[in-house]
């Protein structure tokens, strides 16, 4: 017996020292792995020509960090390509492109300076995106209200009587207009132009202008759209034109937010999908619910003057515990990673550096890459616009779908030229383009 249990004891001496090996080696291989992960800085490098300056940067994102630069030397060592979309240009994107190369896209604005951008040809290349869709990887939707509390807070709400006060004494219109862009996809300019036909407009901005603003509200309001003295200014307004520049799902701008922060009812066109955001069931006028705007001022002269009808369109406001009955705008505006803060104005806080961390927390989770598809930049085309009277067409209505036209042609030439994988200037780009056109090749 004792030579069996000599063979046995050799066994169990000879199997822990094999377990213990393994270990030392396992231990090893990690340390060493973890160290090399450790060590890991994966870069995103900005792809435009419009930052003259060198952007050369190490991003902390919580607990993935990332080297940021647009130093296109370093093409090569770049895991990320990242291109904000109002500055491409169809001629410059990397090519040959990589398979290690992830695309993304920011764009927060509509695609009036980039038509081929809402196309599939286009799209279908990049892996991520943030737009203001709701089905873009960073969405922007609400990227214009600041927090939930803006919507109910008192700060700058006027009640009924005041609003009529003001229109008495100090001559002030129901409805006020605040634009500089005359020249827009949905037809903003010719829409007001028709409504002042029928009632009484104040219109401030270089659009339609027949009012001027406070000497103090005058200097650069465009760049401060969120100031406590334009939101006090405005509040006096029973009504806002809040039409956007163009057609797009989930494309919503302060347009609409900021009528319903201070407490003035917004006259809404633009999004198809608007009224999944609104903070309650009965929050805005839209103008695709009247044939024309004739039929709007009829509707409106009647509201502005029954209190207890136009105060039940500011609920959010009046009935501030009732709350926002709107749960998809509550959920989302938990969710999101990304808005707009007026007292924000640090680099920090910016949307691009918003987008960076974005891409650095997605290349840290390795996961799968994903496609983007029209979804992520959800606009119907040709471009809809305002219902105008007699049915008419805005007055650069087919210079607007002329541009969306050749945009949808220059998303299927990309598309081309990405699949070919092969590099090309933009000399060639613009002889393709205009062999498409001349054969008609575009639809």
């Amino acid at each position: 017996m004792r030579p069996w249990r000599n063979r046995r004891l050799q066994l169990v001496l000879l199997s822990l020292i094999w377990l213990c090996f393994i270990f030392v080696i396992y231990w090893y291989i990690s340390h060493i792995e973890s160290d090399s992960i450790k060590d890991f800085t994966p870069e995103l490098l900005w792809w435009t020509d419009d930052m003259h300056w060198k952007y050369d940067e190490t991003r902390q994102c919580g607990f993935s960090k990332c080297r940021v630069t647009n130093n296109r030397q370093r093409l090569s060592e770049s895991l990320v390509i990242l291109f904000y979309a109002s500055n491409m240009k169809p001629h410059d994107f990397p090519m040959p492109r990589s398979s290690r190369h992830l695309w993304a896209m920011l764009h927060e604005e509509s695609p009036r300076n980039v038509p081929y951008v809402p196309h599939d040809e286009f799209l279908q290349h990049f892996n991520y995106t943030s737009t203001f869709s709701r089905y873009s990887d960073m969405p922007l939707t609400t990227q214009y209200l600041p927090q939930v509390s803006d919507l109910t807070q008192l700060d700058y709400h006027t009640g009924h009587l005041s609003k009529q006060a003001f229109q008495f004494n100090g001559g002030l219109a129901s409805v006020v207009f605040l634009q500089t862009d005359c020249n827009t996809m949905s037809g903003r300019e010719d829409y007001v132009r028709e409504l002042m036909k029928h009632m009484k407009v104040d219109s401030y901005g270089g659009c339609l202008h027949n009012r001027d603003l406070p000497d103090s509200l005058q200097k650069d309001y465009l760049n401060n759209l969120y100031s406590p003295e334009l939101l006090r200014f405005l509040a006096h307004y029973k009504f806002m034109i809040a039409i956007e520049n163009g057609v797009c799902e989930d494309y919503i701008t302060e347009k609409f937010w900021r009528p319903l922060m201070i407490g003035v009812i917004p006259i809404y066109f633009g999004s198809p999908s608007i009224r999944d955001w609104q903070p309650k069931n009965k929050s805005a006028i839209y103008i695709d619910d009247f044939p024309n705007a004739g039929a709007l001022a009829a509707f409106l002269n009647q509201l502005a003057d029954n209190d207890t009808e136009y105060m039940s369109y500011l609920a959010h406001k009046v009935k501030r515990r009732q709350g926002i009955d709107n749960q998809k705008l509550l959920n989302h505006l938990i969710t999101r990673t990304y808005s707009i803060k007026s007292d924000q104005q640090s680099d920090e806080h910016s949307l691009f550096h918003r987008f960076e961390c974005f891409m650095c927390r997605q290349i840290h989770l390795t996961s799968p890459p994903r496609h983007a598809d029209k979804r992520h930049y959800n606009c119907p085309l040709p471009p809809i616009h305002v219902p105008l009277e007699h049915q008419k067409e805005p007055k650069y209505g087919e210079d607007w779908r002329s541009m969306m036209n050749m945009g949808r042609c220059q998303a299927q030439l990309l598309n081309e030229f990405w699949r070919a994988n092969q590099p090309y200037t933009e000399k060639q780009f613009t002889e393709r383009l205009s062999k498409m056109v001349k054969n008609n090749k575009c639809d």
